[in-house]
């Protein structure tokens, strides 16, 4: 993103009007002008974009997500880009209908380098049916989707505008950007770190094993790791075509060069890359009387000459030109024609073409392109190319003699004067010749070169320069380097520019579910099928909410937390914090619904953090995020509704009595229950157990072998400590709170001190508050996180955000009815809080918090955990009958133990696969 300076920079050489000065700096400070929203089948959500330091929202993730990571995160020609950025209200009156207002939201609107305008984005299904909805103003020109009302309008205001599909998103590439995103920069900007012998002898591998493939250079390279391989690649230190096969799915068919003018030479020079170089290659011999066959039928060469191919065959006589011969050759529709093998290079020319500059390979690409059509027999007389016959006929000469020297004719093209590097001309003088290109060449008057050449000889002879004149050639050079984009659009307007705007690429699709532990994963609450008691008054609490985070591509369980509290951001804390601390890794990409929690402020900073894209799926469409549900469906099928106090006689309500009231027969209690479903069922019995859509695997066998597979990425770890709690913590709406001397800081309305605070007086500070103990809160003071406790830390330790929350209400609910300011004090919540036993609803939440503090320590170890320890506890879940039915009691004990070392399996196969027999196989 730009700075301030930067930004005005740029805008003086755009040469941008007042007018559009202030639009644009308007929408860079200010927030979106609209929050996108889903439709029945639309993801949206938000990216967490490191060029422009925030978050960007996107209303489809089939379309916008891709298209910003493709075309502006990872362009380094787009210097910002914003979305929603403004509103356009334009009036119209299409021909030959009534006048009419639009108001339309663009998309993007993206700064480039040398040029700035709006960008919608949409499918191109979509685009076809609003051209024949609206013809008037949808069209399709060249190719090229246009919006004439919208794009009339914004051209008239400075701007360009372009309407693009997703026709041009190329799915292979951004599939290896999200993969390789990571070893560009970690969470915080932590860096993999590639040992420097390990990097040197991979690099010195490829230099001299052009095209590698990426499994054979694992195997060459004993040190090395798939990790250093992706560093290398993301950080552009090797090169490999990221548009050809997915990186982490193919590994023998990903190859990789020093740089890309050696791949384009490699691959102009050998016609493909799926053999390494080194090997031999196959030669026809096109020699008079060879014979082959084409479509079952026998045909004999009977002349070669320099164009023409004359044969014989049952028809009689057939004249082909080599292209034609060549084509056939390569679609495999000649067969049975006498080929030799023929070494590819020998040494001399194998050394020659390694060390080739990326200059000089650039160089022979081009003359290979210059000479291929007289190779293929066509005469110099049909070629439209402005180089001449004399110089053609040399590389020509070349081609052939290297050919017959190192038997490839490629090396020949391969110039051999290295040149002088210093330039001819001053930074001055170039930007003379700009400016007359500017001024002369790039007008709608489109003069031809030679002439604005001439003018550029004029002026330079008035202005007195004491440099000699720039050669023609020079001044060529300079028009061929400038933006393509702004020089057709000057010369020839806006509408002829846009070719340069749309490729046209591959359509292919991303993996449902991803292609690696960590890249994608669904967190969703729902309320168990069972009642639970308090432990300490033994009164029935209700039923507990469950929050889960599972690993879509290997269908491992990451996280599960328990609550008798309904959804909210602190059970997304929850389960961010036992991710980290079981595995030491953030989610890449969440899917959530559309929960309220999901769309906090918290949650999102959080995400951003740590650079977590979030996606919502669409409203009332369970199945985007079918994997969760379903896993929550099997959990409660073989584990909830097996144990004493399951509700499922709840779906009969007028079957319930006293005797089989679930509520009547609760025994379990939160801490309980959370130990046996997470340790026990969860991360045990599952995590180990075959799943059917893993072929075969569990989901710790599949979790293991992703990260084998597609690397570690050790610098990814993020270190489950206290520093890490605190920044999963919640602020204030502010962020900040002012320093009062001898007061100290204001949270949610009430006072924290600390010491620190004398040396930061009146000054504001960032805050963070616990919500699970409002006695406590946290302020970064001189580079570090401090602890500061309440006035009444020792009266509040212990209760939570809630519970407060709800002593106040009644407080104000009193105040109120006796007519009294609704300011609520510290005294008279903590005075509340110790007499909560007249309050039926405070007491009860207080209970539930007692109990999610047992499973609050239970998760950082602080309790016992019956199933992981099962020498020192007895179970209760396997020996006391009146906490588990009868058809459940009977399980092995050791099925409930979860290995942290080697995975097994049950005797008997069929009865792993039966937990999930009904899953489908997405």
């Amino acid at each position: 993103m730009l700075s301030d300076t930067e930004f005005q920079t740029w805008c003086d050489g755009m040469q941008l009007s007042q007018r559009q000065r202030e639009l644009i700096t308007q929408v860079r400070t200010s927030p979106p002008i609209r929050k996108v929203k889903g439709s029945a089948r639309n993801v949206h959500g938000r990216y967490p974009s490191k060029k422009m330091g925030t978050t960007i929202q996107f209303e489809s993730h089939t379309v916008e997500l891709p298209a910003l990571c493709e075309f502006y995160e990872y362009d380094d020609s787009v210097l910002e880009y914003w979305d929603q950025p403004y509103k356009f209200t334009i009036k119209c009156a299409p021909e030959g209908r009534q006048a009419t207002t639009i108001t339309h939201y663009p998309d993007f609107l993206v700064l480039r380098k040398n040029s700035c305008g709006f960008e919608e984005w949409k499918k191109e299904t979509k685009l076809e049916k609003l051209s024949e909805k609206q013809p008037y103003r949808y069209q399709k020109q060249e190719g090229i989707w246009i919006d004439t009302i919208v794009g009339e309008y914004l051209e008239n205001l400075g701007y360009y505008y372009c309407v693009r599909s997703d026709r041009e998103i190329d799915w292979v590439k951004y599939r290896n950007q999200k993969y390789l995103q990571s070893y560009k920069h970690g969470y915080l900007d932590q860096q993999y770190i590639i040992d420097t012998a390990v990097e040197e002898e991979l690099k010195d591998i490829i230099n001299h094993n052009p095209g590698i493939d990426l499994t054979t250079l694992l195997n060459k390279a004993q040190n090395a790791t798939i990790d250093d391989i992706n560093t290398l690649i993301a950080l552009e230190k090797v090169y490999v075509d990221l548009s050809v096969v997915p990186i982490e799915e193919q590994l023998d068919k990903v190859h990789l060069f020093r740089d890309k003018a050696t791949a384009e030479a490699y691959i102009t020079a050998t016609h493909n890359y799926s053999e390494p170089i080194t090997g031999s290659v196959q030669i026809v011999n096109l020699k008079v009387g060879s014979s082959f066959l084409l479509d079952g039928k026998s045909l004999t060469i009977d002349h070669v000459g320099d164009s023409k191919i004359i044969l014989k065959g049952e028809q009689g006589i057939i004249r082909w030109t080599h292209a034609e011969f060549q084509q056939l050759l390569e679609l495999g529709e000649i067969t049975h024609l006498e080929t030799e093998e023929k070494p590819a290079l020998d040494e001399e020319g194998w050394q020659y073409f390694v060390e080739a500059s990326p200059k000089a390979l650039e160089t022979a690409n081009q003359r290979y392109s210059a000479i291929k059509p007289l190779l293929d027999g066509e005469t110099y007389s049909s070629l439209d190319i402005d180089i001449s016959a004399r110089t053609l006929r040399h590389w020509k000469a070349k081609y052939q003699k290297a050919q017959q020297d190192y038997g490839c004719g490629f090396l020949g093209l391969i110039p051999q004067s290295k040149g002088n590097p210093t330039p001819r001309y001053s930074d001055e003088d170039v930007e003379f010749v700009d400016k007359i290109i500017e001024e002369q060449y790039e007008t709608f008057k489109q003069k031809n070169a030679w002439q604005t050449y001439l003018r550029l000889r004029d002026r330079w002879k008035e202005s007195g320069r004491t440099s000699p004149i720039p050669s023609h050639t020079f001044y060529y050079e300079r028009i061929k380097k400038r933006n393509s984009y702004q020089q057709t659009k000057r010369r020839m307007g806006s509408r002829a520019a846009n070719n340069l705007l749309r490729p046209w690429l591959i359509e292919l699709t991303t993996p449902r579910h991803g292609s690696r532990p960590f890249e994608i994963c669904h967190i969703d609450h729902t309320p168990l099928d069972v009642e639970c008691l308090c432990p300490y008054s033994n009164k029935n609490l209700g039923r507990p909410w469950v929050t889960g985070m599972i690993d879509a591509y290997t269908r491992r369980i990451l996280a599960l937390y328990l609550t008798f509290d309904e959804p909210s951001y602190r059970s997304c804390m929850m389960v961010m914090r036992i991710c980290v601390q079981r595995f030491g890794r953030f989610p890449e990409l969440i899917v959530v619904d559309n929960g309220k929690e999901f769309s906090s402020t918290y949650f999102e900073t959080l995400l951003a953090r740590f650079e977590a894209t979030k996606k919502h799926r669409p409203k009332d469409v369970p199945k985007f995020s079918s994997i969760i549900e379903r896993w929550f469906g099997s959990q409660n099928r073989e584990f909830i509704n097996n144990l004493r106090g399951n509700t499922q006689i709840m779906k009969h309500v007028r079957l319930v009595k006293k005797e089989n009231n679930p509520k009547n027969l609760a025994t379990w209690t939160l801490d309980e229950l959370y130990d046996y479903l997470a340790f026990g069922y969860a991360y045990g019995v599952y995590d180990r157990m075959q799943h059917p859509a893993l072929e075969g695997m569990s989901p710790q066998q599949a979790y293991e072998l992703g990260l084998a597979k597609t690397g570690h990425r050790p610098h990814q770890y993020i270190k489950y400590d206290e520093q890490f709690k605190i920044l999963t913590l919640p602020t204030t709406q502010k962020g900040t709170a002012k320093v009062i001397p001898g007061t100290g800081v204001r949270i949610n309305y009430q006072d924290y001190w600390t010491d620190e605070f004398y040396r930061v007086e009146n000054q504001s500070v960032p805050v963070r508050y616990d919500p699970l103990d409002y006695g406590v809160a946290y302020a970064y003071i001189n580079n570090h996180w401090v602890k500061c406790l309440s006035n009444y830390h020792l009266r509040f330790q212990g209760y939570s955000e809630k519970a407060v929350a709800i002593a106040t209400t009644i407080c104000r609910q009193k105040r109120k009815q006796s007519n009294q300011s609704l300011y609520v004090g510290a005294n008279e919540l903590v005075s509340l809080l110790k007499n909560a036993e007249d309050y039926e609803e405070l007491m009860l939440q207080i209970r539930k918090d007692q109990s999610a503090k047992l499973v609050y320590n239970l998760i950082e170890g602080n309790l016992s955990s019956a199933v992981l320890n099962p020498a020192d506890i007895e179970h209760p879940f396997l020996q006391d009958d009146s906490k588990v039915d009868n058809n459940f009691s009977n399980l092995d004990e050791d099925i409930l133990q979860p290995s942290l070392s080697t995975t097994t399996q049950s005797d008997n196969e069929d009865d792993d696969i039966g937990f999930y027999s009904n899953e489908e196989l997405w």
